[in-house]
């Protein structure tokens, strides 16, 4: 890119169902553009808290895997003001961070934002923010699999907890708002295991993209 010129930076978005390793690529991609120092946001960290509900309410309407789950403004907010190149605060009002009262912190602005989170392309806002739209493509059994491992054997979980819940929330919600949102993305990836062919043609592609200076639409 010329220096002193200014163009919108580059935001990616990085869709897949539960446990297709959103995450895990997400991470590699900014661990490979360390040197533009890009920002990596989480739609997870934009759940709502619920606090509108009673407790006993609370149990009956709360979801992770439905659109009502993610605080849809405050996100769109946040990546229009980096696209801005203007910093932002964590934690987001409304959230579970927020309630916890967790550490207060300020992310700067990049020429690369990635956002990741399983429900991100249902936005059409959202979209229209994207310039490049990723689809992680895991097989369901695969993906169960890497859940329960997660859940049960990384974090402590309760096994039968963790059936329940994605009986209860997955199952019934990502035929309907995860898998169909595959039609918009640009890229469809398989990652059973690793792809790193995928994963350096993408970076090629932004460090090309910013060398150049091409603005987003």
């Amino acid at each position: 890119m010329q220096e002193g010129k200014q163009f919108t930076p580059i935001t990616v978005g990085i869709m897949g169902g539960s446990a297709s390793g959103k995450t895990t690529f997400a991470n590699a991609l900014s661990e490979a553009l360390a040197d533009l120092s890009p920002v990596v946001l989480n739609q997870d960290s934009y759940f709502s808290d619920w606090s509108e509900y009673s407790e006993a309410e609370r149990e009956r309407v709360i979801t992770a895997n439905h659109p009502d789950a993610v605080l849809w403004d405050a996100l769109l907010t946040d990546i229009k003001k980096l696209r801005a190149r203007d910093a932002i605060n964590f934690p987001t009002v409304g959230t579970r961070a927020a309630q916890r009262r967790d550490e207060k912190t300020s992310v700067q602005p990049s020429d690369v934002v990635i956002v990741e989170g399983h429900l991100i392309f249902w936005s059409e806002d959202l979209r229209d923010l994207m310039d490049i739209k990723l689809f992680l493509d895991v097989d369901a059994h695969e993906r169960v699999l890497r859940r329960m491992l997660r859940d049960v054997a990384q974090r402590g979980g309760d096994l039968e907890w963790a059936i329940n819940w994605y009986r209860r929330d997955v199952l019934p919600n990502f035929p309907v708002y995860t898998e169909p949102c595959k039609q918009y993305a640009d890229i469809v990836i398989p990652f059973q295991d690793e792809n790193p062919v995928a994963l350096h043609t993408l970076i090629a592609a932004i460090r090309a993209r910013i060398q150049e200076g091409i603005p987003s639409p």
